[in-house]
């Protein structure tokens, strides 16, 4: 697109960029509905093969399924499961805990899919003193999740009630908040925030006024 559009111009291709998406989505959609019906099982498998099937190998590094490529902006689909499925067995294995997946391997299981691991060792010290260090780490991870819901779920609310900020700027305002009680450095941040709000100001603006 031109750096020289008017912001008019801009919207109106956008406009009908957006409105193409929509309707290549609306067919998809039918596509993916009809045949469903007529195969006799869900839309949303259908929906989530076409992932699989059109997003494979995308962001391979090499031929290696279990890769991906930092800069591919539409990764394959599957790939990330695996990873994080190879990832959580390498650890467990690594602190010699691999009976922790025993439960997930036996509903695999139940489900047809059989899971075998081989090659996989233990690699700490001491596995007793390891995990003991673990659980103590889970009572502060505990600690973490309840103070994490009480700014996520309470504060957030609040602000809005109290017409502060809109739950999903709070945040951001808490972060600014934290820096200046810190007497950390925040302008950067402040300015930009403040430019980034003074801009989508005007721009809803313009619009709703229709002075683009």
């Amino acid at each position: 697109m031109s750096q020289k559009q008017t912001p008019a111009d801009l919207l109106e291709t956008a406009y009908d960029i957006l409105k193409e998406k929509k309707m290549n989505s609306k067919h998809m959609g039918m596509v993916a509905k009809d045949t469903a019906k007529s195969q006799g099982i869900e839309k949303p498998i259908m929906i989530r093969c076409k992932d699989y099937s059109y997003y494979r190998e995308r962001g391979w590094i090499g031929n290696d399924p279990l890769t991906r490529e930092p800069e591919e902006k539409f990764p394959d689909r599957v790939t990330p499961t695996f990873r994080k499925l190879l990832q959580i067995i390498d650890d467990v294995y690594a602190i010699g805990r691999p009976d922790l997946l025993d439960v997930y391997f036996a509903a695999m299981e139940k489900k047809g899919v059989k899971i075998t691991v081989s090659g996989k060792d233990c690699r700490v010290n001491d596995p007793g003193e390891t995990w003991a260090a673990i659980e103590n780490m889970e009572g502060f991870q505990k600690n973490i999740c309840e103070l994490a819901d009480e700014i996520n779920f309470g504060c957030t609310q609040v602000s809005e009630d109290i017409n502060f900020t809109p739950k999903g700027e709070f945040k951001g305002a808490l972060n600014l908040y934290e820096k200046k009680k810190d007497e950390r450095e925040c302008d950067d941040l402040y300015q930009d925030k403040v430019t980034d709000l003074q801009m989508t100001e005007t721009a809803w603006n313009n619009i709703y006024d229709e002075n683009l």
